[in-house]
């Protein structure tokens, strides 16, 4: 009997002892992983999406655990428009630095004898888009300072930083010269504009830039220009160095990613390539270094084609996730990351997204890069999510009638990655 009465103690204690280990019954919902909420919620795009009459892809990638986390058509191959341009400029960080300087440079030849160079002025240009007015005026100065009062010999321009092309590669030839469509040249002040004091360009497709430069600057220095006072030829060996005008590229970057400048995103473009070709380089030159970038930052360049360095040319393609991987290079690149991410576009304050999402989540929160060109519209970045992960993502849309309908898609998507 008391053998019986002590097992069934046993047992009761021993239910007792589990029923206190179980956890109470709740109604209350379970908050889901972040991850799989981010996910769900990018889901919810997938059939407006599938159902569009333009094309879409997409590629997010979570930099904190270092993974994709949501991806739509990530490798079909796509035009970028102007994201072409982060291509551009982290190749140009990682090859040439943030150190690196954009000169013009002058040169003389010969002897000054009684205020008369018995020789030549050569002018060097290194394709400088900030070089100005004032600037070539602070060359005709320095020209002056050396005691010089005429000239026996003649005003030389040194364009052989690139070749001859005054468009860029691809560009429709019908495009007429303006803000958006810059003639390109290793010398030019003004943005290639014919008076500072106007925004007019010419519209002769055999306006030279170069040509334009010397023919101001013998003005400026009380010559008669013309073709017996200027021309053009490499700088001598045995000349001497006078007159050095910088600029840093970090001073190109800004205005190339924030206001999405195409002369700008050309002359860094052919930064790269002189470092590849050296004297008269080519648009190829500057393809192939962006390409070893890409590979470097681990994309398949195969599914690349870059023609030039802004995302003018109809002929530039990639994917949304070979934009991604270049994000991702410069995020592990503190001297790349650094540079890059100021000169972005700050969504709701400046640049090309000042006026783009200005409430939500996103608000102030996408550091990226807009493209747009006829029928495309893009954006490429980074966005910093709830949990604190930093995500670098790329959109790319095509095949649109208007460009505001990518504008949409791509903001709404930007508030789901920053909710």
């Amino acid at each position: 009997m008391h053998r019986k009465i002590s097992l069934l103690t046993t047992t009761l204690l021993l239910c007792l002892s589990l029923t206190a280990q179980v956890q109470p019954f709740t109604t209350e919902p379970v908050e889901p992983r972040w991850e799989y909420s981010i996910r769900a919620a990018l889901d919810r795009f997938l059939p407006e999406l599938d159902a569009a009459y333009y094309n879409t892809g997409i590629q997010v990638y979570d930099l904190t655990t270092d993974s994709v986390l949501w991806a739509y058509h990530a490798g079909k191959v796509m035009r970028p428009a102007s994201c072409q341009k982060l291509l551009t400029t982290i190749s140009a960080l990682d090859l040439l630095g943030s150190s690196h300087t954009v000169s013009t440079r002058a040169y003389y030849t010969g002897s000054i004898v009684d205020s008369v160079l018995q020789g030549n002025i050569y002018v060097v240009g290194g394709f400088d888009p900030t070089y100005t007015y004032d600037d070539l005026c602070g060359l005709a100065a320095r020209i002056r300072a050396l005691g010089i009062n005429s000239i026996k010999g003649r005003i030389m321009g040194d364009t052989s930083f690139k070749d001859t092309l005054r468009i860029g590669n691809g560009w429709c030839w019908d495009d007429k010269p303006s803000v958006f469509h810059p003639y390109l040249s290793p010398l030019l002040f003004d943005r290639g504009r014919l008076s500072p004091q106007s925004d007019k360009y010419p519209t002769d497709i055999f306006f030279n830039p170069a040509e334009h430069f010397l023919r101001t600057l013998c003005t400026e220095l009380g010559l008669l220009p013309d073709r017996l006072s200027y021309g053009f030829a490499s700088v001598p060996p045995q000349a001497q160095l006078f007159y050095v005008h910088e600029s840093h590229i970090s001073d190109l970057l800004t205005r190339t990613l924030k206001n999405s400048d195409n002369l700008y995103a050309e002359a860094i473009f052919y930064q790269i390539a002189h470092l590849n070709a050296g004297a008269n380089a080519t648009a190829t030159d500057g393809a192939r270094l962006i390409d070893n970038v890409i590979r470097k930052a681990g994309a398949n360049s195969t599914f690349c084609e870059i023609h030039d360095g802004c995302g003018l040319s109809p002929y530039d393609f990639l994917t949304p996730a070979t934009l991604v991987a270049m994000l991702r290079y410069a995020y592990r690149n503190a001297n790349i990351y650094y540079s890059l991410i100021e000169a972005l576009p700050i969504s709701g304050k400046d640049g090309t997204l000042s006026s783009r999402m200005k409430t939500g989540p996103a608000y102030l929160n996408v550091h990226a890069k807009t493209g747009t060109v006829t029928g495309v519209s893009s954006l490429a970045g980074y966005v910093t999510a709830s949990n604190g992960h930093t995500l670098a993502f790329a959109i790319i849309n095509n095949g649109l009638l208007k460009t505001t309908t990518g504008h949409n898609i791509q903001d709404k998507i930007c508030q789901e990655l920053a909710r």
